[in-house]
């Protein structure tokens, strides 16, 4: 049986601030909106937006380290062509990164920047 990731549901606390994040700042096209659910195309993935309460950790500094992500969390990840040109076109836009372009030791640049509700997203760039 084939399986394949069909979307990824992000909770905010504002939707409208969200699908302007989602759509205006990183550029996803909106598919559907409405109050409460909205869906934004991102290829063979759709993401969701699902209005929530704001949790406790709104307004806290968003995590950056991997190792302080617990259980039960998650975490979108992104991959671009060119990561210092994204990474450029974003922080003109007002994305806010908690780490610039890297290269890591895993064969990638890797960056990080956060959404309306201080979700950490990576962007990545396969170094060949």
């Amino acid at each position: 049986m084939l399986m394949r990731l069909n979307h990824v549901i992000v909770y905010c606390s504002d939707m409208q601030r969200s699908i302007g994040f989602y759509r205006d700042q990183l550029g996803f096209p909106v598919k559907f909106e409405s109050p409460e659910w909205t869906e934004l195309h991102s290829g063979s993935t759709t993401i969701a937006l699902h209005i929530a309460k704001p949790s406790d950790k709104t307004g806290e500094r968003p995590r950056v380290a991997h190792e302080e992500v617990q259980a039960g969390e998650a975490h979108l990840g992104l991959e671009v062509l060119d990561i210092e040109k994204f990474y450029q076109e974003k922080k003109a836009k007002g994305v806010e990164f908690t780490m610039p372009p890297t290269m890591r030791d895993f064969g990638r640049k890797l960056a990080i920047f956060v959404d309306p509700d201080g979700l950490p997203i990576s962007v990545t760039e396969e170094v060949r």
